[in-house]
């Protein structure tokens, strides 16, 4: 199961801005930097401290599940990878 770094879209590796994809509906995928308010959201959801990126999960502005997905396969459990454009 990998992680959100590495070669998994670690957003970390972005230079300008997050990285973002759309589903089906007002469905978006980012990948955020897990600094300032993401931060708190993250460690009160019990994301581990060390984890310093995920995939916020959001439909319509309110997140979907726990919101912060830090694998790709957690990601696909909450949506289908396969209806993703990029923003």
């Amino acid at each position: 199961m990998g992680t959100v770094g590495g070669d998994n879209g670690d957003p970390s590796r972005e230079t300008d801005g997050d990285t973002c994809w759309a589903g089906p509906g007002r469905l978006r995928v980012v990948a955020v930097r897990l600094s300032g308010t993401h931060r708190v959201w993250a460690d009160f959801l019990g994301i581990p401290p060390d984890v310093d990126a995920a995939f916020l999960v959001t439909d319509g502005g309110g997140v979907v599940g726990r919101g912060y997905y830090t694998t790709v396969t957690e990601l696909a459990e909450v949506v289908d990878l396969a209806t993703l454009t990029p923003c």
